[in-house]
């Protein structure tokens, strides 16, 4: 081998590992999700014990096979993934379901500040891609936009609704919205 291909063949196995790095989290920061927040279901389910919101543990696509998200993030258009939730509340067997995407307000309540690369606990949502995941607020004023929250490196930005990206479902808990949006249009005011 000339020393041109091993040359190529090490920063080809560089940059491969640098793709396939583990998550990282910084110690000097508390954890704004600890495990010891949610309960944890058989199902593949979490109830957050804060928010009483209920999350699917994997993103839409995945698969929970009791110990952890198998398979791979399907990513959806904002429309497309409109669509599966309707199909999947639809596919109930008579039981109701009242999954739904959730507001930036509550997907942003599972980010883990501490952390990126995914930007969240993995010990609660494992195998979780480090990409914008959708949300079900439109941009005001623009039909075309509908808002993403991004678990790679962070940060909140309006989408246009024909990009992809991955989903993670939520259900309301018993009491209905954590939040109120009167409370958060006033914050940003």
């Amino acid at each position: 081998m000339s020393f041109h291909s091993s040359a190529f063949f090490l920063l080809v196995s560089l940059f491969t590992v640098t793709i396939q790095a583990d998550q990282t989290c910084r110690s000097n920061l508390k954890e704004s999700t600890p495990t010891s927040r949610f309960v944890f279901s058989d199902n593949g389910t979490v109830t957050d014990t804060e928010t009483k919101i209920i999350w699917m543990r994997c993103a839409m696509g995945q698969k929970w096979d009791g110990k952890t998200c198998a398979g791979k993030a399907h990513e959806y258009s904002w429309q497309e993934a409109m669509d599966a939730v309707a199909e999947l509340n639809s596919d109930t067997f008579g039981e109701p379901s009242s999954w739904r995407l959730p507001l930036v307000p509550e997907l942003a309540s599972i980010v883990e500040r501490q952390c990126f690369e995914p930007r969240v606990n993995l010990s609660v949502f494992p195998a979780t891609p480090s990409k914008a995941f959708w949300t079900g607020m439109e941009k005001k004023g623009s039909s075309e936009q509908a808002y993403a929250i991004n678990f790679g490196r962070g940060g909140v930005t309006p989408s246009k609704k024909t990009s992809v990206g991955p989903v993670r479902l939520m259900r309301d808990g018993p009491n209905g919205k954590w939040w109120k949006m009167d409370n958060v249009m006033k914050k940003g005011s």
